[in-house]
């Protein structure tokens, strides 16, 4: 497994094309620099088309793909994060209060959709070169593998631009942009590309290729498209929600698939899906790896446990940039396990000033830390712990975390296919036993059939275990979003009351993130949103 985590990494040099060299004449625009390689001479080998894939997972290890941002969009924007940094890119992400100032200077806003967009052109000279020639010069399994994994990754790009833009080009060729579309047409797009990809991938890699992504993958990440889809139609203003049932359908139809392969299932200690001692194991479908220092002088570790954990004045922590809600403390411990213990979730998730913690942060204790914790500010009322380097090596953090990134995982799957269960007014017995798969691993009591046999009793249980299971993980947003919590007033003001900065929420219109404002100019129809 570490032999893929560091293969994936390396962006390929050879890929980068160079342009010839000039001369006196106008000759030289015709001539070719034999030392150089270019479009022609390009893409002829296996070895050159690994590289020209390479180049696209390359990208997901960018501060604006996974390494960062899409933890700070995806945390922040929800109602499990917010933010008291001083660089205030943070606050305008938690908040909601985007100014003229933050187009052009915010990372935030800039920096997926600079990193994203070259990820899809990257893979988009993959899927157009193997279509046109690939399958000549390598055998029909390697092509397939090749052209797979570059549909997933293009797929992975316009999933990630569909929840956070909303707009986008249909980008599905290297040597043109495409139309303008909107959030619903992406995550059609991203569902077509994880179809095309799940058709053609394995099931498994070998071992030493492991993180790579497979058949139950694109199976998974389709599930995810069509209920987000299916929430779209549920919104107040489309006024199409019985449109929603064949979205649902496709939903249950993809995790069948994946159940049918038997190949999945969780593994026994919780623990193992957030730390480096156990990756790429039975209960990931997606994973982007992560290699802890520097490959080729560069970074290539996750930042996120630099800029979400717990803040110590003296360094050796986080700058928690984004902070924990206190209210998903008395989430947790609305349930008890079955030996009446809090849930242990709660302690791996989270960090708060508890007397009796004698966990080694970083070194000591959080009362030998004392003052330290909060700085001059003193404590908050919770830090995030999970993938932070207490669980794995408890080393001051840095910007480069080994620690891989479980984008989507079985337990996850069996909490969605408890809730396609419940919006299909299917056998709601089922849809308590898939949840109850879930909490059996970590000890809580089994929940019982017969009181939860309506859909707002299986609805309300599930945003309890989706959150105390998955908290952190970077799918409270869209849950929120396919729930319809952010799309009436109603709901919003709801959520204000465990998250005040839902208070400066805008209904209809702050569910899409502020497009780069000089992205605007380079794309014809390409259009800001209103409120920005």
């Amino acid at each position: 497994m570490k032999v893929m985590k560091t293969t994936i990494i390396k962006f390929m040099a050879g890929l980068m094309l160079a342009t010839a060299a000039a001369s006196c004449s106008d000759d030289w625009l015709t001539l070719t620099d034999p030392n150089q390689e270019t479009s022609d001479t390009f893409w002829q080998t296996e070895e050159q088309f690994q590289q020209g894939l390479y180049a696209g997972y390359a990208t997901l290890r960018r501060p604006g793909v996974f390494s960062r941002w899409f933890h700070i969009l995806m945390v922040l924007r929800g109602d499990e994060g917010y933010s008291t940094s001083p660089n205030m890119e943070f606050q305008a992400v938690a908040n909601f209060k985007m100014s003229s100032y933050t187009y052009e200077s915010n990372e935030s806003v800039n920096l997926p959709w600079k990193e994203v967009s070259q990820m899809i052109y990257y893979v988009n000279q993959v899927v157009d070169n193997v279509n046109d020639h690939g399958y000549s010069v390598m055998s029909k399994e390697t092509a397939d593998g090749i052209l797979g994994q570059a549909y997933f990754l293009r797929g992975l790009g316009f999933w990630y631009m569909a929840g956070t833009y909303g707009k986008y080009p249909r980008q599905v060729s290297s040597i043109s942009d495409g139309e303008i579309i909107g959030q619903e047409a992406l995550w059609k797009q991203a569902l077509a590309d994880f179809d095309a990809a799940s058709k053609i991938l394995p099931e498994k890699w070998p071992a030493s290729e492991a993180g790579r992504p497979t058949c139950g993958g694109a199976l998974g990440m389709m599930a995810r498209c069509n209920m987000q889809i299916a929430g779209i139609c549920k919104r107040p203003w489309e006024n199409r929600s019985g449109e929603a049932r064949q979205w649902w359908e496709a939903a249950k139809k993809n995790m069948d698939e994946i159940f049918k392969l038997g190949i999945y299932d969780l593994v026994n200690n919780w623990l193992d899906n957030f730390t480096e001692s156990n990756e790429n194991n039975v209960e990931s479908l997606v994973e982007i790896n992560f290699k802890n220092g520097l490959v080729d002088g560069k970074e290539v570790g996750m930042q996120r446990p630099k800029f979400l954990g717990l803040y110590l004045s003296s360094g050796e922590g986080a700058w928690d940039d984004g902070s924990a809600r206190g209210w998903m403390l008395q989430e947790f411990d609305k349930e008890r396990d079955k030996d009446g213990n809090p849930d242990m979730r709660k302690r791996y998730t989270l960090t708060w000033i508890d007397p009796t913690d004698n966990t080694n942060y970083y070194g000591k204790t959080l009362a030998e830390w004392g003052s330290a914790i909060g700085g001059d500010n003193g404590p908050k009322e919770c830090y995030w712990r999970k993938y932070t380097s207490v669980d794995t090596d408890n080393l001051p953090e840095d910007y480069s975390s080994g620690t891989n990134f479980r984008l989507l995982r079985l337990a996850d799957v069996y909490l969605m296919y408890a809730e396609v269960i419940n919006e299909l007014d299917g056998n709601r017995a089922d849809a308590v036993e898939y949840m109850n798969k879930v909490r059996r691993r970590v000890n809580m009591p089994e929940l019982k059939a017969t009181q939860f046999n309506d859909y707002e009793s299986i609805k309300e249980q599930l945003r309890h275990d989706r959150l105390v299971e998955l908290c952190g993980e970077c799918t409270r947003w869209n849950d929120l979003d396919r729930w319809g919590d952010i799309h009436t007033q109603e709901g919003v003001n709801k959520i204000a009351e465990r998250d005040p900065d839902f208070l400066t929420y805008k209904v209809g219109q702050t569910h899409l993130y502020a497009i780069p404002e000089h992205e605007i100019s380079l794309f014809p129809g390409l259009t800001q949103h209103p409120g920005y």
